[in-house]
Formats: C-alpha cells, structure tokens, sequence
C-alpha cells in the first residue's frame, strides 16, 4: 500500500502445482497489478511495462517509505530479475538479472526497503542480503552468518532503521545496527514438527522430525525437578527432519529421513548409521515428495 494513498495498493497473483513427486512455480495466472481506487478496479503490469517477458512466477513487493514512488520488485521468470520504478509503478526497469537475483523464488520472494534510504535495499533467501545501490547488487550481512539461514520475514523500525527483526527458518533474530551483528533469540521455544512418534522405554521418549532443523529424541520426562533441559535431547538426523520412527521392539535402532527421500537407519548405542534410501534399478529414476 502506498503510504500516501491507501487507495493506491500493488497485489502479485502466483500460480504454481505440487505433484506427489514434482513441482511447478509459475504460469499464465501468476502477474503484477496496481489498483488506484482502492481493488474496484485493476490493471495489470506487463513487460510492455517493463517486466521480464514470459510466463512469470512469484513475485514480492517493496515500497520505500521515505519515496513511495521508488518501487521493487523481485520477479520469477524465465530469467528471474528484481525490477525498479521510479514513478510510484507507472513504468519499470530490470536493474539486476544476475544469476542470484531470485535464488530460489518458490521459497524467497520478499525484499524490503529501509525506512530512510530509499537505495537501501535487502534481500531475504539463504541469507539476508543488502543492496547499497538500488538493487543493482548485493553484498551478505554479516548477520546471516551467525544465525539460522533461510529468511521469510523481516521488520524494520520506521522510526528508527537500524532495529531490524528477522525471522527464518530456525526462529527470530534481532539487530540493533541494521543488520552488520545480530543476537538470537534462543529463549523462543519455536519449531515446525512434521511428525512425531514415540518409543516404549521407561519413561518413553519422544521422536520428531523439525523443518529445515533435522530430526531428534528426547525424553517425555525426567527423574528430577526443573523439567527437561535442551542438552537432554540429542540429533538422530540431518536436514528437513520428517518421519522419526523407533524400531518398536528395539529402540536403541531409529530410522529418520529428510528431504527427497532420504532415509537413514541409526544404532544409538553404538553410535552407527546406515543409507537406506532404496537404490533405482538401471534405467530407472524413482520418484520422492519433498516430504
């Protein structure tokens, strides 16, 4: 939304399909549109505007604040590009196309402006990146370093640019010089468990795999006071932990996959694991889900 005219609001459409083994980002329904009257009517942006041509994907949306006519956006296509209007969206202009503009736009699509310097520009992907120079390049934080990767949100001060929260895929992180340090916020019990299971140990653990986090075990509870601690749970897997499961009559042996259908089986005790995603036969490819 324009901060000067609320009527005055930008919108992206994003068509994509996920098969069981497959997915697509983009197509004829994804678009850019701007609408001066508040959504009764819309016009759609098009490369006649100055977007990349084709069939696009997603696509996220940043105004600055201190010049609402300076527009970004970051575009899917065929050669992903982050785009820049200096007309408050009137006309565009691809500033950057290089091979790292949009890393993975299916999962990043989102730039944000700061407050005060309409050139100042940051990127969220892997890392959190910062253009100095209206988006023609990037250079990484020094923050992404230090804390979880993977970036999706990010709030920055209006009043004053150099308190920035992040969020990622690993929880929040806060920054008090826009972004050069930043301290994790490790007191947030944060995590996306896929699933979980359980084992018949006494007293009985509990198994799951986190998003972007691995898989772990750690015990339903303790024989003393204070509850459970962090250091009592341990890691039985890599990745995007999905299924967890305990041998049910053993459960020194767990089997935990990730990603694409990676599988893995642990011994705990004697601190073993074995690859066991099944091998295709000559010829053949098989086919995994993400999950």
């Amino acid at each position: 939304m324009d901060p000067r005219n609320p009527n005055k609001l930008f919108a992206s459409m994003w068509q994509y399909r996920r098969w069981p083994w497959f997915f697509k980002s983009g197509g004829p329904g994804s678009g850019l549109y701007v609408t001066y009257d508040g959504g009764r009517t819309w016009k759609e942006i098009t490369d006649a505007d100055g977007l990349p041509k084709g069939d696009l994907g997603r696509i996220g949306i940043a105004l600055a604040h201190s010049n609402p006519d300076v527009v970004y956006a970051t575009v899917e296509a065929e050669k992903s590009a982050i785009v820049r209007s200096d007309d408050g969206g009137r006309s565009w202009r691809i500033v950057n196309q290089r091979y790292d503009a949009n890393p993975r736009p299916f999962y990043f699509a989102d730039l944000r402006v700061d407050p005060a310097l309409p050139n100042r520009v940051y990127s969220l992907d892997y890392n959190v990146r910062v253009s100095e120079d209206g988006g023609q390049s990037f250079n990484n934080l020094p923050a992404g370093d230090q804390i979880h990767g993977d970036y999706h949100a990010m709030w920055i001060d209006p009043k004053n640019p150099h308190l920035i929260y992040l969020g990622n895929d690993g929880g929040v992180a806060v920054s008090y010089d826009r972004g050069r340090t930043a301290t994790f916020a490790a007191n947030l019990p944060l995590a996306q468990y896929y699933h979980v299971a359980v084992d018949m140990e006494q007293p009985y653990n509990v198994y799951g795999g986190l998003q972007d986090n691995g898989s772990w075990r750690g015990p339903n509870t303790v024989w003393r006071f204070g509850g459970i601690r962090n250091h009592e749970w341990e890691v039985v897997g890599d990745g995007d932990g999905f299924e967890t499961l305990p041998d049910p009559f053993d459960s020194r042996y767990v089997y935990s996959e990730s990603q694409g259908g990676y599988a893995f089986r642990l011994d705990l005790n004697a601190a073993q694991a074995r690859f066991i995603k099944p091998s295709p036969p000559d010829g053949v490819k098989l086919r995994f889900n993400w999950n």
